[in-house]
């Protein structure tokens, strides 16, 4: 088995060899070579696939461990009772916290989805003199909607007003400025 340091020197052996295993982990390169056997290979394959699973579990423990530690003072910590805790309890402590986290980061990224869906802010493309059953309204971000409600007309007139339409428990509701709000549908 040869083993070169320099990654000069080794890279210039691999070229020359032909059957090169290099491996990296950390800063150091490691070449294995044996002609004719499988040995090396699966030995690399190996020391590559524990190279890349990062620390020890042991190390990832003792982490997470540090991970409610990390985020209060020692007074806290103590004062929280948190001392008398063994290492494994801290852990479990530490894994329970990133689960809520998660949790919480979840829902509030799926509230966040659902208010963008279920609110609209623009602007109606033109003056307003008013709404009828079966006019169209549109608006400056390139929607269009018509009343939901057949016998309905509100009237008003404004230039370019400002128009929020948002989901409520009965379907969409435009509101334009203060001057009028009514239950709308899209138009496709």
């Amino acid at each position: 088995m040869n083993q070169h340091t320099s990654a000069g020197g080794a890279l210039r052996f691999a070229h020359l060899t032909g059957l090169p295993h290099l491996l990296r982990c950390g800063t150091s390169v490691l070449i294995l070579m044996k002609k004719n056997t499988i040995f090396p290979i699966l030995l690399a394959l190996a020391i590559a696939v524990g190279c890349s699973l990062g620390p020890a579990p042991a190390a990832r423990a003792q982490n997470e461990a540090a991970g409610i530690q990390q985020a209060m003072t020692p007074t806290e910590f103590r004062a929280a009772g948190l001392e008398k805790l063994t290492p494994g309890e801290l852990t479990k402590l530490n894994a329970w916290l990133q689960g809520y986290r998660e949790k919480a980061e979840k829902k509030a990224a799926a509230r966040e989805a659902k208010t963008k869906m279920t609110l609209i802010v623009s602007r109606i493309d033109g003056v307003w003199n008013g709404a009828v059953t079966g006019q169209i309204i549109r608006l400056e971000d390139g929607t269009a909607w018509k009343l939901a409600n057949s016998g309905e007309h509100y009237s008003g007139y404004a230039d370019h007003p400002a128009v929020a339409i948002f989901k409520s428990l009965f379907g969409w509701k435009m509101r334009v400025s203060s001057i009028a709000e009514f239950y709308v549908l899209p138009v496709k």
